[in-house]
């Protein structure tokens, strides 16, 4: 505790993390302890439990969660750890079951997590008050976050939610399913993950992709140099929106800038595609026919939205992407990336896959490649927390610092 004291003490607003930050076990153990075992971490989405008895499996370090759609339809999260010596109930990665049921001795909870069966317990036993150790869990229309705190702190997710949900709201996500999920594992840091993330400022270079369609100014690429070239690309922007919000506000959608603030840890922002695109696809065209709920016409809006530190979303009208990144150790992170289409949408006739999905598949291998050479960088010897640039990372410096206020709290 009193190497991390010091570390936290060498901390200097505006320049990186002293590289401990990113390659210690002992930083890594206590991120998890004061960061991922006390804060809300996105989880998933609703779309994923459309029938009752669907349920996935999170790992967030030692600790496996199930989530799991119950016999009232409602969405709730226990430790996979059976009450009677502890053993995995789920064993698999996600799937759809009656009851849940330990492998081990048969013990049987019902989606509630109530215990419903023990054979052979004696009659001085009783299944009440054994049942499957919950875990808080909340839903912002749709967005899935857990706490693994045992008294969880209910105002940071209860203020995301009246601030987000009127956002999130519009796109129905109950209404649409899981086309694609993919898992990458990036050999780096989480914090790197998350840090890459937060800035565009390596966009130009690495994700040629992405700004076929990615509005670059305003999103951290900073303004050019010229004055006069800078006001004349503010003014087109300006105008761009002052035509889309009359037709946002007709909508419905909610669109005005939500940033970030000393106390609000997360960001939603509505952008015009660029390039007359309507989808982040290679083409600009739509990737898939189906619109979605709330869309009669395409729209080129993406409303990008993020929390720190583990949630990063896309929501255009014809499908949604949304990504969570969980750390596995202080130098492997998984990154998570799902894409979203109407419930009602075919595969092969409303969308075809590679091209939903090409340009975020082709952003991600980019960006963990990024991430992986930064990581190995900052191993080095010759490594010192370099200075960020305000311009362009003013969001990273945001990350940092409510990263460093987390751990502040428990030294």
């Amino acid at each position: 505790m009193e190497n991390i004291a010091e570390l936290l003490r060498q901390y200097r607003h505006g320049q990186g993390l002293p590289a401990e930050f990113y390659t210690s076990k002992e930083m890594f153990k206590f991120d998890m302890e004061q960061v991922f075992k006390k804060t809300w971490i996105y989880a998933g989405v609703v779309s994923e439990f459309k029938k009752k008895g669907e349920f996935r499996v999170v790992q967030v370090d030692n600790n496996s969660i199930i989530l799991v759609r119950d016999q009232q339809g409602e969405i709730r999260a226990f430790h996979n750890s059976c009450r009677h010596r502890g053993a995995q109930i789920c064993t698999t990665d996600k799937g759809n079951v009656p009851n849940l049921v330990c492998p081990y001795h048969q013990w049987t909870y019902n989606l509630n997590g109530d215990l419903i069966y023990a054979g052979r317990m004696g009659e001085s036993f009783s299944c009440k008050g054994n049942g499957l150790k919950p875990v808080a869990i909340e839903s912002i229309a749709g967005l899935l976050f857990i706490n693994l705190s045992e008294d969880p702190s209910y105002a940071d997710i209860e203020k995301m939610k009246a601030d987000l949900a009127p956002y999130v709201g519009f796109y129905q996500l109950d209404k649409l399913k899981v086309a694609k999920e993919i898992d990458i594992i990036e050999k780096a840091n989480w914090k790197l993950v998350v840090e890459n993330n937060r800035e565009c400022y390596h966009c130009n270079a690495n994700h040629p992709e992405l700004l076929k369609s990615w509005p670059p100014f305003g999103a951290g690429f900073g303004w050019p140099d010229d004055p006069r070239e800078a006001a004349a690309i503010a003014q087109k922007i300006d105008e761009a929106y002052a035509v889309k919000r009359p037709l946002w506000d007709s909508m419905g959608m909610t669109h005005e800038p939500l940033d970030l603030t000393e106390d609000r840890w997360y960001r939603a922002m509505m952008m015009i595609l660029e390039n007359g695109a309507l989808s982040q696809t290679m083409n600009g065209e739509l990737a898939c026919k189906k619109l979605l709920p709330g869309f009669s016409v395409p729209d080129n809006s993406d409303l990008s939205m993020w929390t720190h530190y583990n949630s990063w979303h896309h929501f255009m009208c014809d499908h949604v992407v949304t990504t969570m990144a969980i750390p596995i150790s202080e130098d492997e992170t998984l990154v998570r990336t799902r894409w979203l289409v109407h419930e009602d949408a075919r595969e092969g006739v409303d969308y075809d896959l590679d091209n939903l999905t090409h340009v975020w598949v082709k952003t991600n291998d980019q960006d963990r490649w990024l991430a992986e050479v930064n990581h190995a960088g900052i191993r080095s010897d010759a490594y010192r927390p370099g200075q960020y640039s305000e311009e362009t990372e003013g969001l990273v410096m945001n990350f940092i610092g409510w990263y460093i206020k987390q751990l502040q709290s428990g030294i």
